[in-house]
């Protein structure tokens, strides 16, 4: 990921000096009325021309290239004849250009096929000489910047576009295409609406710059013009709006903000899309600025909600704001920038699609994050299941799923399996002389004693009252007696007080191994049997049953029995 923002960062850089050595017109000056066809009526529609230095507006325009001076050296020095006229970001606008021979009119928009040599980020026209051109432009939803540039520098510069647009592209194409594969595994919600949302941002990307006309299988949507911009747009709102509910816990933690935000980013869009729809034949001049209204005040809604959802604990909601605060900024800097007619600098020129790109990785880390909260949750929630409260060790259900899966592996691996039936001597009268706080403490101190003296993949749950279940994997029968003498041993001498109080505490242990014959439940009634066997045999003692037959180690302490 370090590589792709290196890249990046490279080519936008590279678009930054190209963008800079752009060669504007020498004059420019609008034209009080459309000028006719043939040339005599051109030159006579410039006597009401007046000079202008912002971008261009509707209406027509006459241009003068400029001759002379080190732009046409360098032209001359490196064999190029003609230069190219850029209308840059034409968005919705219809571009006509009259230029010299013969001033026949040369339309263009985004939306058409355009010139296959270059990308959409501008519109293209050849110049033949620097006699004065003119522009007429139409249905411009801001001012547009013109440039004279050479050839072979204008496509170094879009070659470069190309590469920052098409990175940040890929990035969110690999994003959604992952999310798209854990929602078809995991079949949650919130995965499906974050690929959706990235992709609906991608296509409105492609739309914008106009490179979407240009690919096969997305031409057709040039034929509904800026309106299909407008519903891409519109349908990315109202999806990333559900995405950010769902995602950064918006309903739980700020319930009324959430419905606001529902009601302003999908519902009132939603109706605004239905009336675009609906084929009146009228303009629909309307939608652009109350859908820009709506999406300005969805956005500020949402930064709302998801900062009152952070500051309430909401951790995704954090991510979220990390993500999407730059891409407000970024996008509200741009439209004031082109709204002025101002010339859009490369970092919010692309400022757009590289901000879009990193709330991509975020929200994937977010994801991640997410993801790592439920398995956490998950095991928590199983180790309350599968553990008994009062001693940590697994309680009757967690231990014998997991000696049924030792034994499992031990016929796969062909490896021993030892099992460790243990009861406390005499619990019942610790109880009953020192109190069940006593006794719940003998229970705890055993478990420790035998956690440090258990090697590591030994496991330990208590299956009743004061009987507990040890099994060993890879420990052979007599592995296993050493070590329940082991822990008697320990247990007798380190458990003799408890809480001060002098209990005396010892155990009682049957010791099986497992035969080919066995499952999980013969298994522990012959460890049960062993144990009992060791409590008639007088306690404080190891026993261990090999197959049908019982061999005692008795060493009873002085007092016992």
């Amino acid at each position: 990921m370090p590589r792709i923002w290196t890249a990046i960062a490279l080519c936008l850089l590279c678009v930054c000096s190209g963008t800079g050595r752009a060669a504007l017109p020498e004059r420019v000056e609008r034209l009080e009325a459309a000028p006719d066809a043939s040339t005599v009526a051109l030159r006579s529609a410039t006597r009401h021309a007046r000079p202008v230095d912002a971008g261009l507006g509707n209406g027509w325009w006459r241009v003068t290239p400029g001759a002379g001076g080190e732009h046409a050296e360098r032209e001359h020095a490196e064999g190029e004849h003609g230069r190219l006229l850029l209308v840059y970001h034409p968005y919705s606008a219809e571009v006509t250009v009259r230029a010299p021979p013969d001033y026949r009119p040369v339309v263009a928009d985004i939306f058409g096929h355009g010139e296959p040599a270059h990308s959409r980020r501008a519109l293209v026209f050849e110049l033949a000489s620097s006699a004065p051109v003119y522009v007429g432009i139409r249905d411009a939803r801001y001012p547009l910047q013109l440039a004279i540039r050479s050839p072979a520098a204008y496509a170094v510069e879009d070659h470069a576009h190309v590469r920052v647009l098409w990175g940040c592209i890929g990035v969110l194409l690999g994003v959604s295409l992952v999310v798209l594969l854990f929602w078809l595994r995991l079949r949650e919600r919130v995965y499906l609406l974050f690929a959706l949302s990235m992709l609906s941002q991608t296509l409105y990307l492609l739309c914008a710059y106009g490179d979407a006309y240009a690919l096969p299988g997305l031409g057709w949507l040039g034929r509904f013009g800026v309106q299909g911009i407008w519903f891409v747009a519109t349908g990315s709102t109202m999806v990333t709006v559900l995405f950010l509910l769902d995602f950064g816990e918006l309903r739980p933690r700020a319930p009324r903000l959430s419905q606001w935000l529902w009601a302003v980013g999908f519902v009132l869009p939603a109706v605004l899309l239905a009336a675009l729809l609906v084929p009146t034949g009228g303009s629909k001049a309307w939608f652009p600025p109350l859908g820009n209204g709506l999406l300005l005040l969805a956005n500020a809604l949402a930064l709302v909600a998801l900062a009152r959802a952070w500051l309430k604990g909401g951790r995704h909601a954090g991510f979220v704001l990390i993500a999407w605060v730059p891409i407000v900024a970024v996008s509200t800097a741009r439209a004031v920038q082109l709204g002025l007619g101002a010339r859009l600098v490369p970092w919010l020129e692309y400022g757009l699609p590289l901000m879009l790109a990193f709330a991509a990785v975020v929200l994937v880390l977010g994801l991640a994050d997410r993801m790592l909260m439920f398995r956490r949750e998950r095991d928590e929630a199983k180790q309350h299941a599968e553990h008994d409260g009062l001693t940590g060790a697994y309680n009757r259900e967690g231990i014998i799923a997991g000696l049924e899966r030792a034994l499992q592996e031990s016929r796969r691996t062909h490896q021993p399996v030892a099992v460790l039936f243990l009861d406390l001597d005499r619990f019942k009268t610790i109880n009953d002389t020192h109190g069940h706080a006593v006794g719940d403490a003998c229970l705890r101190a055993v478990v420790q004693v035998i956690r440090e003296q258990a090697r590591l993949g030994d496991h330990l749950g208590r299956v009743g009252g004061e009987e507990f279940l040890l099994y060993l994997p890879g420990a052979t029968l007599a592995a296993a007696r050493g070590t329940a003498e082991r822990l008697r041993s320990e247990v007798e001498s380190r458990c003799a007080r408890v809480m001060g109080a002098p209990v005396g505490l010892t155990l009682s242990i049957g010791v099986v191994g497992c035969s080919d014959q066995d499952d999980v439940h013969s298994l522990i009634e012959r460890a049960d049997a062993a144990m009992y066997q060791a409590k008639r045999d007088g306690r404080n003692r190891v026993v261990v049953f090999d197959g049908d037959a019982a061999s005692s180690r008795p060493q009873p302490p002085a007092g016992a029995g």
